[in-house]
């Protein structure tokens, strides 16, 4: 029997991990997709504060309560202020006064702003809230500076007797947008199929010349590095999204194996020995190609010049000591600066490979940037090189993930630790910037699960996705962080915003700038589909995305037998999936009918997918993308989610080859479609 005393103090501890809880971020409850209310345990809370690095004894539990609750009020200034002001908060006593300010560039990423200093009497400061901390009264001031260009920048801060450091990121209110109207096509790189070769950067040469002609633009899978012996076939689970992957480069072609499916394994270590074959002769020849490679290592921005030696090093040892850093020796698992240095003189030479190869990558990239919409994924693996290089940043022994939801009833497992909150702000958010500005290289980029800025759903170790728990992130600064780097490198970002959300979120990230993403599939009023005329205009729209069934696999129901064959759905979930989808088809045909799209309810698939198209194009949308395994009528999705092994993800090659395909009746059919809805110019 629990007496009243222990009650009190069982209750007293709950109260506190609760308080730390929402003082780190950890959200006390969301609304499920099916509208209920999940209150998330005190166990969930426990547990993800320990995988934050917390002790909850509860003496450890009271001082980080109280750091939390006197941030920043203590540290004078914050780590780092993303604004889109020209002031920020400092945090002192009452007694001090003059203070000097000094403003310069963080040359590292390629800010070269004039530097700016201040001296001044913070009696002349705004006192915006004076608070009793630790037994003395500090003043939050606001301080005022002369605009400066958008940028990076570091801030010092002088007095008589203290000196602090921090950054601050100068931000536009919004992104780089054109203000055009454009149609693409997606595009697998492992599906493409032409000239006897496995699929690579020659077919999509080729592709862009056609789609460029048309006033098109190509969608790609993320390009981040992974080895495929090592990390498997997935684009989304990255060794790091810094880097990409040369499984694709247009040098050293490897010939056709498969007609049907792309085996990784085989054309990996195919390209790779062809590669080394070239490096050797390049290296020996110190040739004008030698010359062109050491050039780029040179223009790179200074932060991601160290990225590349390391991140090449890191592959170097992969090869030596395993796929997984965590089984390393000690002497490797850690990187410290001198250990990294040292082993990069000693075995420059094999290093260098892995840097030449992020030079052929880009160079091919770099061909068709003009025309080119790349994906930037979610998360790295746990074995991968963004979190050896950044172990204090990450929570490894839980996952991101997804709560249970109608498509996936037993809720989702990413693979990727998720990255404390906290910890990023107090890195000035370094490596989310560099991920942003090796990405953006091109005309579009894709931020996937971009809901995922707002908040992120956290599954400890050995927990089932329903006891999860979403964390919040510092959504303001990232989002300003992203205007930034799209302004600088005047590239447009389509925000994929899928999902359970909150209707707040989305509206941020268009009031932003950044385009929603729209799927024909799941735009409903109600029960019945919208009009096209419903549709916004900053945003893209198409039939499908990778992770959902093509037109004909919906229309047939292929993924519903799939999830009943792999056991994510079972035998009521299956036939409650068959009479949603029979709905749905219902609906879709509706809608048809009442845009005269169609003249009956004739289940021709061809002509559906073609009205579907008009239908498509007739919204305001600025960007619509279409799936050349829509337009080829094919039944198979690309990545059935919920699935490793079980299904063929990522690995399924288009029947016919490219320029086949650019030469079909149905792409000239598209093209009739957006000529006629002013899509395209005649």
């Amino acid at each position: 029997m629990t007496t009243m005393q222990e009650s009190f103090i069982l209750k007293n501890y709950n109260q506190l991990i609760c308080r730390l809880s929402d003082l780190v971020g950890i959200i006390p409850s969301y609304i499920n997709c099916f509208g209920q209310k999940i209150e998330i345990p005190l166990e969930t809370k426990v547990k993800i504060l320990n995988l934050m690095g917390f002790n909850t004894e509860k003496e450890e539990l009271k001082k980080n309560i109280e750091y939390f609750e006197t941030y920043p009020w203590l540290n004078v200034l914050e780590p780092v202020y993303v604004t889109e002001e020209s002031s920020i908060f400092i945090y002192l006593s009452e007694y001090e006064d003059n203070f000097k300010i000094d403003i310069y560039p963080f040359e590292e990423l390629s800010t070269t702003a004039e530097s700016l200093s201040i001296r001044g009497s913070l009696k002349n400061c705004l006192k915006i809230e004076k608070k009793l901390v630790k037994n003395r009264y500090l003043i939050k001031y606001k301080l005022i500076f002369p605009k400066l260009p958008i940028g990076y920048y570091k801030l010092r801060l002088q007095l008589k007797n203290l000196q602090k450091e921090c950054f601050l990121i100068i931000c536009p209110k919004r992104c780089f947008t054109k203000k055009i109207r454009k149609w693409g096509v997606h595009l697998n790189l492992w599906s493409l199929r032409g000239f006897e070769r496995e699929g690579d950067f020659s077919h999509l040469l080729k592709a862009a010349k056609w789609i460029k002609n048309h006033d098109g633009f190509i969608s790609i899978n993320p390009l981040h590095f992974r080895n495929p012996l090592f990390d498997g076939a997935s684009p989304y689970s990255a060794t790091s999204r810094i880097f990409n992957i040369p499984l694709f480069v247009s040098t050293c072609p490897v010939t056709e194996k498969n007609q049907a499916f792309f085996e990784y394994d085989y054309v990996w270590q195919q390209k790779m020995k062809l590669l080394k074959s070239k490096f050797e002769e390049c290296i020996k020849k110190k040739n004008k190609e030698w010359k062109r490679f050491l050039k780029y290592k040179e223009t790179l921005p200074l932060v991601l010049q160290k990225e590349l030696k390391y991140f090449s090093l890191f592959c170097f040892l992969r090869e030596k000591l395993g796929p997984d850093w965590r089984t390393w020796h000690k002497d490797f698992r850690f990187p410290e600066e001198e250990k990294l240095e040292k082993i990069y003189e000693e075995n420059r030479k094999e290093i260098l490979f892995y840097e030449y190869l992020q030079w052929l990558t880009n160079k091919d990239i770099k061909k068709v940037s003009s025309l080119l919409c790349i994906d930037i994924s979610f998360g790295s693996t746990k074995s991968s090189y963004d979190v050896w290089i950044n172990q204090n940043l990450y929570a490894l022994d839980a996952e991101y993930g997804a709560p249970p939801d109608e498509f996936n009833p037993k809720g989702q497992k990413w693979g990727f630790p998720p990255i404390i909150p906290f910890e990023l702000k107090n890195r000035g958010y370094l490596p989310f910037i560099k991920i942003l500005r090796a990405n953006m290289t091109t005309e579009i980029v894709r931020v996937d699960h971009a809901l995922g800025l707002f908040r992120a759903f956290w599954i400890p170790d050995n927990f089932l996705p329903c006891q999860g728990a979403y964390v919040k992130q510092p959504w303001q600064d990232l989002l300003k962080i992203l205007c930034l780097e799209s302004k600088v490198n005047k590239t447009e970002v389509i925000a994929e915003d899928l999902g359970t959300s909150e209707d707040w979120m989305k509206e941020e990230l268009t009031k932003r700038g950044m385009y929603s993403w729209k799927v024909f599939y799941f735009e409903k009023e109600g029960e019945s589909m919208k009009s096209y005329r419903a549709y916004p205009k900053n945003a893209l729209c198409s039939i499908t995305t990778h992770d959902l069934p093509t037109l004909k696999g919906f229309w047939i129901g292929k993924d519903i037998e799939l999830k009943k064959r792999f056991s994510i759905f079972d035998e009521n979930q299956t036939e409650k999936a068959f009479k949603e989808r029979q709905r749905q088809k219902e609906n879709i045909i509706k809608v048809l009918k009442e845009e005269n799209l169609i003249l009956s309810e004739e289940e021709n698939l061809e002509e559906l997918l073609f009205a579907i198209i008009k239908f498509l194009s007739l919204t305001k949308c600025r960007y619509i993308l279409f799936y050349l395994e829509d337009l080829l009528l094919l039944e198979d999705q690309q990545n059935l989610p919920g699935t490793t092994t079980e299904y063929p993800n990522w690995q399924i090659k288009l029947p016919v080859e490219i320029e086949e395909i650019l030469r079909s009746g149905p792409f000239k059919r598209l093209i009739f479609i957006l000529k006629e809805t002013a899509r395209l110019r005649n």
